[in-house]
C-alpha cells in the first residue's frame, strides 16, 4: 500500500518553519476579491500544513491546484470532515473566536474517534474519494481546533481523536434511546430523518411536525488536557496530541531536531485517560509548541 501523501508531523513542521501567528491572505480567483471569513481562513492555514508549498500562495485557484496533489477529499461547511489526506487521516477544522478555550459546536456529529465510511452525516463523494486506491473504510480522524481573534492565531490544536472522543457506540446509544423514548409517547407518528427524528401529527387535526435536532459540542482539548500544557507565554501554541501507537504507524517522520535546539518546541510521552474507560490509561506522545 502506497504511504499517506501527508501526515500530521509533517503538517507541524510546516508550521514551525513558516512560524505563522496570523491567518494567511487569500484572494478569491474567480471576484479577485479577498476572503475575510475567519472559519474559512483558518481552514486555509490547516490545509496548507499539510500541503508543501500551498501557504506562499495567495489565489484559491493556485491553492487548488496543490491540495489536489495532497488531498483525496475537499468537503463542505454542512458534511464532516473537511478534508481527506489522500490514503491517510481525516481532518475537521473548527475555529473559536476568543485567545484560549472555549466548548466545539460539533452540530449533528457527534465526536468522532474514527470517521467510517457508513456514517450517515458523511456525503457520497468522501466515501468514494479514493475508490481508485481500493476504497476505504475506517480512517484516523483528527480534529484541528484554533483559537482566533480577528485574523490573529493564538492556539492550534491538531489532536487524534482516539485520544479525545469515545467509541462511536458511546453517542449511537444516546440517540437511539431518544429515539425509543419518542416512540412510546402514545398518540404521536414517529418518522426517521437525518436529523434525530421527526414527531408528525402532533395536535388532533394531524398538521404539526417537531423536527428533532441533535447539537452536539464537546470541551476544548486546552481544557481536556491542561495538566500537561505550559501556557505561561502569550505566544501562538501549537499542540499535537496522539497515542503513542499512531506514531509508531506514521509512515513518514520529519525530522524536527532543528526546532528543539531553537527551544520552540518539546516533545513528551505522556499517559492521558482512555476515553472509552478513564479507569485505564493510554500511552501518548504531545508535541508543544511556541512562537
Amino acid at each position: 500500500m502506497t504511504k499517506p501523501s501527508s501526515n500530521v508531523l509533517i503538517a507541524l513542521k510546516n508550521i514551525l518553519l513558516n512560524q505563522s501567528n496570523t491567518l494567511p491572505t487569500v484572494i478569491d480567483h474567480y471576484s479577485s476579491n479577498r476572503i475575510n471569513g475567519v472559519g474559512d481562513l483558518l481552514e486555509f492555514y490547516v490545509k496548507d500544513a499539510f500541503c508543501d508549498g500551498s501557504s506562499s500562495l495567495e489565489k484559491t485557484n493556485e491553492k487548488l491546484s496543490k491540495y489536489q496533489q495532497v488531498f483525496s477529499y475537499l468537503g463542505n461547511s454542512n458534511n464532516p470532515p473537511d478534508f481527506i489526506i489522500r490514503r491517510g487521516a481525516a481532518v475537521e477544522v473548527k475555529k473559536i473566536e476568543k485567545v484560549a478555550g472555549g466548548s466545539i459546536a460539533l452540530n449533528s456529529s457527534f465526536p468522532k474517534n474514527y470517521l467510517y465510511s457508513n456514517d450517515s452525516k458523511i456525503k457520497q463523494s468522501c466515501r468514494e474519494c479514493e475508490n481508485e486506491h481500493g476504497g476505504w473504510e475506517k480512517k484516523d480522524m483528527i480534529y484541528a481546533i484554533g483559537n482566533v481573534t480577528d485574523v490573529n492565531l493564538h492556539s492550534l490544536w491538531l489532536v487524534y481523536g482516539d485520544c479525545y472522543c469515545a467509541d462511536k457506540e458511546s453517542y449511537e446509544r444516546i440517540t437511539e434511546t431518544m429515539k425509543n423514548g419518542v416512540n412510546k409517547i402514545p398518540g404521536v407518528q414517529f418518522s426517521e430523518t437525518k436529523e434525530l427524528g421527526r414527531i408528525n401529527r402532533v395536535d388532533p387535526l394531524g398538521i404539526t411536525y417537531l423536527r428533532i435536532r441533535g447539537m452536539w459540542g464537546i470541551e476544548h482539548p486546552g481544557n481536556v488536557f491542561s495538566n500537561y500544557l505550559n501556557t505561561d507565554s502569550n505566544n501562538t501554541k501549537i499542540y499535537v496530541l496522539m497515542r503513542k501507537s499512531t506514531y509508531i504507524a506514521l509512515d513518514t517522520k520529519p525530522d524536527l531536531t532543528q526546532f528543539i535546539n531553537q527551544g520552540i518546541l518539546t516533545i513528551n510521552e505522556i499517559q492521558i485517560p482512555n476515553p472509552d474507560n478513564p479507569a485505564q490509561n493510554i500511552d501518548a506522545i504531545l508535541y508543544s509548541a511556541s512562537f
